[in-house]
């Protein structure tokens, strides 16, 4: 197991001194930099936009519950324990479908 984590230590050392060695400086290479520019910009956006795509949904907004009725009145009947009132849609027979308060029970 010595053995090997020394060979694993001289075979990485060797291999970055391959990488890091200088080389000699290309002059005649013009368009190069555009090139890596483009390259570099392409890799960027994507790796930027699948990051954007796969990430969740915002959290839905709080619930911050029913608004409060009407309070109780002239034509306005008395509330059950746990009910409230709200809009909802009623059938009126010849008229259709139209908004009215109507007392909610849950």
């Amino acid at each position: 197991m010595h053995k090997s984590l020394i060979g694993l230590a001289v075979a990485a050392g060797v291999g970055l001194a391959t990488v890091a060695a200088p080389a000699p400086a290309n002059a005649y290479c013009v368009g190069c930099a555009v090139g890596a520019g483009v390259a570099g910009g392409l890799i960027g956006g994507a790796i930027i936009g699948s990051a954007i795509a796969n990430s969740p949904p915002p959290p839905p907004p709080g619930y911050y519950g029913p608004p409060p009725g009407p309070p109780p009145g002239p034509g306005y009947a008395q509330l059950a324990p746990g009910c409230y009132w709200g809009k909802r849609k009623v059938w009126i027979e010849g008229v259709g479908y139209r908004w009215r308060t109507v007392q909610v029970c849950q």
